[in-house]
């Protein structure tokens, strides 16, 4: 199944991006785009540029970008399948598609969501019907779990044999070998396969957009020689640090409310959703990765930590404090009972009970002091001034300056010391943060590959001649005539440089398709890097304006692109004579015979004559303009 190239534009250029992307992140007018606070990264200051002209996007900071259909899959984390759909919806163009079961293009992506959807399927219908399903139908109600919400998370059964699964595989024609990479099955030394999740409940995994990414099987039975927990392996459409369980059921509840509960493992949400308590999400039994908290930073900025009171608990959440502080996370810190988990807590206490603790909640300064007072650090100088520093230390983590200098002085209020001393503190933390942070990336640069765009065979540098920089930037403006005339004059091969070789015939193979538009070229750049550059060469707000100030055009590039492109030709080929000369005049300083010397002369001259030439011929369009 595919949907054909014609289609995909067909939809990207019905839409405006501006007014699409202004669905998700608040944009202004400036100048001649619309910027934004980045939905991608957390800044103060907007560098998250659109542009209705070319209908693209980048962010200045992140270096995010690309077309409207780049927005919607990372902003959703979705493949690229799924976001041309919801975008032909937006636009109500009915998609259609070409059907090809021999077609060895077909989306690996796509392929793997249909097994996924199938084993989800499959996993549902033994917990539902099956007779060995019985036992995981007991266990639910024993944890009190209704079938309605057994079938809200689409939870499952694995039968406990070793080839069931395998077998329905083969049944329904399911690729081995990829139901292999998703980790649902796996193969002994001898080739011959096995079902991976035997004998557990299964509880799918989902993305934000709702597509079954994962599954984590819990086994029913303590047993010595099997895990308590089973997760699928990170493949081509999961990436356990980018994934949060429950975000697609609790999403809209969270942005209603602008607030995120955040438990440890599936049971805790899947109780609390049940009792009403919807804006939950789960780590999947670790700490938070700043991947995870950037997505949840899509939907809001408040988060109440909820972890296990045991020791592990306690650290995992601790970790997890730290990196929603760096990312300007208002954190708050829930403390149940001891030996009391969500689970066990809303199914003996309900809905009230919890929500009154809710509100008991408490900033991460106050449970962090909590935590050293119950381990005693304030009953020794010594460890009452590390355990001070610890806390100035986590403030240290928080990026707004008023609410790190606030900590401050609820610090120093707390425990009657002078504000100037924790200032003091938090001075050498800063300044030892940020030198750890340099000799990083000094590190970093001496150790590990270059990733500046260079002048070599497979990057473009900020050295490359003027010229070429200013073609290039005329080439991906968008404008059919400007890019005709830049071809009719200058073949792709001219380019000196290797990559802006390989983006100008990027751009002619696009002019032999019509279709030059920046949206559909920027589509086609494969490499990141690469994209990112001419991003941020097309949207720079200095650009042309400043880089062609020597000219005597009036007004802006709008109506003087296709005279930019004619002058940038004209030095183009000046550049390229005067190369030509150079290196006749210096094969002539090695000459001796002088035959031949007269021979290298008369070359020069007919260059120097050629660039006379040309730039009379310019000088003459110029005064009949």
């Amino acid at each position: 199944m595919r949907i054909p190239e014609d289609k995909i534009e067909e939809i990207r250029s019905s839409v405006n991006i501006v007014d699409f992307i202004s669905g998700y992140v608040q944009l202004k007018k400036r100048g001649k785009n619309y910027v934004g606070l980045c939905p991608f990264h957390q800044e103060k200051t907007p560098s998250f540029t659109v542009s209705e002209e070319k209908q693209i996007f980048h962010c200045f900071g992140c270096h995010a970008g690309g077309n409207v259909y780049k927005f919607l899959m990372d902003f959703k984390s979705i493949s690229f399948i799924e976001a041309v759909q919801e975008i032909a919806e937006y636009a109500g163009i009915p998609l259609e598609f070409e059907n090809n079961r021999n077609d060895k293009d077909k989306d690996l992506t796509e392929e793997l969501y249909e097994i996924n959807v199938k084993a989800a399927r499959y996993f549902s219908e033994n917990l539902l019907k099956s007779k060995e399903g019985e036992i995981a139908r007991n266990y639910f109600e024993k944890r009190n779990i209704k079938p309605k919400t057994q079938k809200i998370f689409g939870l499952g059964y694995a039968l406990p044999v070793w080839d069931a699964f395998v077998n329905f595989c083969r049944e329904n024609n399911i690729d081995l070998a990829k139901a292999k990479k998703l980790g649902l099955i796996d193969a002994k030394e001898g080739g011959k396969f096995y079902d991976k999740f035997r004998g557990r409940i299964i509880f799918p995994i989902f993305s934000p957009n709702g597509r079954v990414i994962a599954f984590g099987g819990r086994i029913l039975e303590k047993s010595d020689k099997a895990a308590k927990y089973l997760n699928s392996p990170e493949s081509e459409i999961y990436l356990k640090r980018k994934s949060l369980y429950g975000l697609y059921h609790s999403k809209e509840e969270i942005r209603k409310l602008d607030k995120a509960i955040l438990v440890e493992g599936y049971m805790d949400l899947i109780s609390l959703y049940q009792y009403g308590i919807k804006n939950v999400v789960a780590s999947s039994g670790t700490s938070l990765t700043d991947d995870q908290a950037r997505l949840l930073s899509r939907y809001t900025k408040n988060v109440v930590v909820i972890f296990d009171a045991d020791a592990a608990g306690q650290k995992a959440s601790m970790r997890s404090i730290e990196i929603l502080l760096k990312q300007d996370f208002d954190v708050k810190i829930l403390a149940l009972p001891e030996n009391e988990d969500p689970d066990s807590f809303v199914n003996k206490f309900g809905k009230e009970e919890f929500e009154e603790y809710l509100h008991k909640a408490m900033n991460f300064l106050e449970y962090q002091t909590s935590q050293f007072e119950k381990a005693g650090a304030f009953d020794d100088p010594k460890t009452y001034a590390e355990a001070i520093r610890e806390l100035v230390k986590s403030a240290a983590l928080v990026n707004d300056d008023l609410r790190r200098n606030l900590l401050i002085k609820t610090i120093a209020r707390k425990f009657g010391l002078r504000e100037k001393l924790i200032e003091s503190e938090l001075d050498k933390i800063l300044e030892k943060t940020k030198r750890t942070t340099t000799i990083r990336k000094n590190r970093d640069t001496v150790n590990k590959p270059e990733t500046n765009l260079r002048v070599t065979e497979n990057g473009i540098d900020k050295r490359i001649s003027n010229v070429e920089k200013e073609l290039l930037i005329l080439l991906f403006e968008g404008k059919q005539d400007v890019v005709k005339y830049i071809f009719d004059h200058i073949s792709p091969n001219e380019f000196t440089n290797a990559k802006i070789k390989e983006l100008a015939h990027l751009v002619f193979e696009g002019l032999v398709e019509g279709n030059v538009s920046t949206a559909f070229l920027i589509s086609k750049i494969e490499d990141e890097k690469i994209r990112n550059y001419i991003l941020t060469l097309t949207l720079s707000e200095e650009p042309i304006s400043s880089k062609w100030a020597d000219m005597s055009f009036s007004g802006d590039i709008e109506k003087d692109s296709l005279k930019i492109a004619m002058d940038a030709v004209k030095k183009f080929k000046l550049n390229q004579i005067d190369y030509k000369i150079k290196i006749k005049n210096n094969e002539l300083q090695k000459l001796t015979d002088e035959s031949s010397i007269r021979e290298k002369l008369s070359e020069i001259r007919q260059l120097q004559e050629n660039k006379k030439m040309l730039i009379n011929s310019v000088e003459e369009k110029k005064s009949i303009d």
